[in-house]
């Protein structure tokens, strides 16, 4: 019988002697009706339940166990969490869903054999306004290696996570992006044949920095394509956002102050896991200054007549020794360099220089408008004043004519 029923030996003695004395109301479990001693308390339900409508309100159930384990020292398993919430009819944005089937590619074996680079645009700070964040992702780890706040998706952006990778880690063998222009120029799918066979591709600003580190760029042909970084996007939007609010962060400098810090402390011992092969694919970066003036935006420019170039509507001269305006050919060459703190540069014969902008004279005052009689406008013209030389001072000589009657007529000497 004990074998029929799943029980013990002695918890079928147990039952049968209750049946004896107490009937069939013997066998209904002695904790019936009442509370468990294991039960969470309900102060502690609707403690839970008041942070999920405030302060973690859009927050997962696993990430809101997490948070009241490091915060409160109140353990809770994710799953109770999501009881409590079902129970005052708060809906779990963030249930899991099944996956779509898709052939999966597998991670590469050491760290810095792959990086996914991406940017997201979201309402990082709750106020109605959509910042993007620029990132960096290691294939073979899923350890986010750079973070980056701006107002869009930006070259410069790209150029700051791109300089966090090169300063903690170093240079990766191949980066992984979508085909943004920022990655690949437009021209470069429409070469023509003389540019096939002289292999001279239009490379765009960051492509050219990934070839003076020596990083391969590999296009993706789909968001889904670097599912890595696309679904770190979606763990970030839901605990990052968290971080802000808990922080009180509203700026895009003070999220990038937080930012500084967050992969390592918080993400990649939460998320990152060790790689296949213990080995490192990561090579050592270029030095401090060389490495400024290669994350740069580099410009061709060609000098006037007055020894100035034109950059975005503005005039600027190049500062010599002593810093004094250096004097420039009339089409002379000049590459400006604009780095990541915003400092201008000018190369000219491999000489770095500093520009200054130079103030353009003030516009002309127009002549003034008068009316005719009837009573249209129109402008007066400039009166001319000769100058002292001009023919038209000058004394005019007599007619030929003239001088011809004067002397036949004239008196005998």
């Amino acid at each position: 019988m004990a074998d029929r029923l799943g029980l013990s030996r002695r918890q079928v003695f147990r039952l049968k002697r209750r049946y004896r004395e107490e009937g069939a109301q013997g066998l209904l479990h002695k904790g019936r009706g009442k509370p468990s001693r294991r039960r969470i308390s309900q102060e502690t339900r609707d403690f839970v339940v008041s942070l999920a409508k405030g302060l973690y309100r859009d927050t997962s159930c696993q990430h809101m166990a997490e948070l009241l384990a490091e915060e409160h020292d109140l353990v809770l398993s994710a799953k109770s969490i999501a009881r409590f919430l079902r129970a005052e009819n708060l809906s779990l944005v963030h249930r899991h869903r099944a996956p779509k089937r898709r052939s999966r590619r597998v991670r590469r074996s050491r760290r810095g054999d792959l990086v996914q680079m991406d940017a997201s645009p979201f309402d990082w700070f709750e106020i109605g306004e959509r910042c993007t964040l620029h990132g960096v992702i290691d294939d073979a780890t899923g350890e986010v290696l750079g973070l980056w706040m701006a107002r869009n998706e930006c070259l410069f952006g790209y150029f700051r996570v791109l300089r966090q990778m090169l300063d903690r880690h170093g240079v990766p063998r191949e980066l992984y992006a979508d085909r943004h222009t920022i990655f690949l120029s437009p021209k470069s799918e429409k070469l023509t044949i003389k540019e096939e066979l002289e292999d001279s591709a239009p490379v765009t600003q960051f492509g050219r920095a990934l070839e003076a580190l020596g990083t391969r760029y590999v296009p993706a042909g789909s968001p889904q394509a670097k599912g890595r970084i696309e679904r770190l996007w979606g763990t970030l939007q839901d605990r990052l956002v968290v971080a802000f609010r808990r922080a009180g962060v509203k700026t895009i400098e003070e999220a990038n102050v937080l930012l500084a810090a967050y992969p390592g402390e918080v993400h990649n011992p939460r998320f990152a896991r060790p790689p296949a092969e213990g080995a490192s694919a990561f090579l050592p970066p270029p030095d401090g200054p060389a490495l400024d003036l290669l994350l740069t935006r580099q410009t061709d420019r060609k000098a006037s007549g007055d020894s100035t170039i034109s950059l975005d509507g503005k005039q600027y001269a190049l500062i010599g020794p002593r810093r004094r305006p250096l004097l420039l050919a009339r089409g002379q060459a000049v590459k400006v360099i604009e780095k990541l703190d915003g400092k201008l540069l000018a190369l000219v014969h491999d000489g770095l220089y500093d520009l200054a902008a130079v103030d353009k004279e003030p516009p002309a005052t127009p002549p003034p408008v008068i009316e005719t009689k009837t009573g249209t406008p129109c402008k007066t013209k400039k009166q001319r004043k000769p100058a002292a030389d001009h023919p038209w001072r000058q004394n005019p000589a007599p007619p030929a004519a003239a001088v011809g009657s004067e002397q036949g007529t004239g008196s005998p000497p």
